[in-house]
């Protein structure tokens, strides 16, 4: 009876080693998704930037226009 319950119990152990890799493996995956997300996040900035340059660049053009025009 004792050798068939380390038996199990070696079994157990081997089977949750198997899962800390798998656990291991996941994370690493899980990591590299969320640092890709946050160079997303950068660039997203980035290009919010300079859309707003480009808005306020058309605004002054449209004002130099507009004075021209009179």
């Amino acid at each position: 009876m004792k050798k068939r319950l380390v038996e199990i119990m070696a079994d157990l152990l081997i089977k949750f080693d198997e899962f800390i890799e798998g656990q291991k493996v996941t994370n690493h995956r899980l990591e590299n998704v969320e640092g890709g997300i946050g160079k997303v996040k950068n660039e997203i900035v980035k290009l919010n930037l300079h859309t707003a340059e480009n808005t306020r660049a058309t605004i002054k053009i449209a004002d130099k226009i507009d004075t021209i025009a009179d």
